[in-house]
């Protein structure tokens, strides 16, 4: 009995298999838990990150199409100040526009070189040739870009005229006609008053005279030409006139008239023109159907001078009216360009082109040669007297 109930007592003590194997599997499970757990948390962290990373590129590529909206907004704005002010350098932002846009525009004159040109004269323009930068701003002012365009700026004309009246066709002018000549017209110190491919014949008691003669009311006093003796100030039936005074004038075709028409600010009468003193009345007028002026009407000055071209049209000046500038009559069709009349001291004071015969007036028709108005005309970039064109291949951005 005694051996046999030790014999119990010592199997008693040994563990079973099956509760170790139990227990084994019991691990292995909670450690498998485990890994898949870190596993699925590790793949939540990743995939958080990568959808910030997503989140943050998105973000990204906003403000830099925002920026670049911007900048280009800023280039834009740049072109219509270029042909408003006389700008060589300086700097505008969209303080200045109501607008979500954020730019910084600058300009900067790199160079005044002289082109070729479409001028018959094969004169060179000057071109002002501007790098204009326009730096755009996200809305949270985190991203920027810069847009960079080079662009020229030269004037609408060929130069200035030769003569203070230019006239492809005949020149009957009656009343009391005073010219002023260009004391250069001709070449270094020899003047000229009235150039044409055909007849002149100058009527009335007027006369032709130097400036200074002009200014002193005394033309009459001592002229070059008058009814009584046309001298050399007169040059009429040139042969080497320009067959095509607008192309001469202004590098367009005559054929072509529509191209410099849609430069120009097209208004139905003179009468709309602003008034020197109270508005700044620079520009380029083309005027549909005739141009009359009021009487003592002042258009432009010598330091804010127009170009007015007056199409199919009479052009009348009524007593002390005065234009500083350039005046061109031009008939789109032979036969269908107006006439001229001035009275009561009416001037122009630059210079007076027709591309069709004119009678003149049987007032007065004073005309004086102003070479510092038509040199303010033809100087590259004058405000709304110029073209502004963009450089081909001159646009950058960074």
């Amino acid at each position: 009995m005694t051996k046999a109930k030790s014999n119990m007592l010592k199997y008693s003590n040994i563990k079973s298999p099956i509760i170790n194997i139990n227990k084994a599997r019991g691990a292995i499970t909670v450690i498998m838990a485990l890994v898949m757990l870190g596993l699925a948390l590790a793949s939540a962290l990743y995939t958080a990150k990568s959808k910030m990373l997503d989140v943050r590129i998105a973000n990204a590529e906003i403000r830099k199409n925002e920026a670049i909206l911007s900048a280009e907004s800023g280039l834009k704005r740049a072109m219509i100040q270029l042909g408003a002010e006389d700008i060589d350098a300086g700097v505008i932002n969209s303080d200045i526009v109501t607008s979500n846009n954020d730019f910084e525009v600058t300009f900067d004159l790199i160079g005044t070189p002289e082109v070729e040109s479409n001028c018959p004269n094969e004169k060179p323009k000057t071109l002002r040739l501007i790098e204009v930068s326009s730096v755009g701003k996200s809305r949270d002012a985190t991203g920027s870009r810069t847009h960079a365009q080079k662009v020229g700026i030269s004037p609408f004309t060929c130069g200035t005229p030769d003569s203070a009246i230019t006239v492809a066709g005949t020149i009957g002018v009656g009343g009391a006609f005073t010219i002023g000549a260009n004391p250069n017209g001709g070449g270094l110190g020899v003047p000229l008053s009235v150039w044409s491919d055909a007849e002149v014949s100058l009527g009335g008691t007027g006369a032709t005279c130097g400036l200074e003669e002009f200014d002193g009311n005394y033309c009459s006093g001592s002229p070059y030409s008058d009814s009584t003796l046309e001298a050399n100030d007169i040059l009429e039936n040139d042969a080497g006139f320009p067959p095509d005074l607008l192309a001469y004038t202004f590098g367009v075709a005559s054929a072509n008239y529509q191209e410099l028409k849609d430069q120009a600010e097209v208004i139905s009468s003179c009468a709309s023109l602003p008034n020197t003193g109270t508005q700044v009345t620079t520009g380029f007028y083309w005027v549909e159907g005739g141009c009359t002026l009021n009487a003592n009407k002042i258009v432009g000055s010598v330091d804010e001078p127009v170009i007015i071209v007056v199409e199919d049209g009479l052009t009348k000046l009524n007593g002390g009216a005065i234009i500083f500038g350039l005046v061109f009559s031009f008939e789109t069709t032979p036969g269908s360009g107006g006439d001229v009349q001035m009275v009561g001291g009416a001037t122009v004071r630059g210079a007076f082109i027709s591309d069709h015969d004119i009678g003149g007036s049987a007032g007065t028709f004073n005309t004086r040669y102003d070479a510092q108005v038509l040199e303010n005309i033809s100087q590259a970039g004058g405000p709304k007297l110029s073209k502004v064109e963009i450089i081909p291949g001159s646009w950058k951005d960074f």
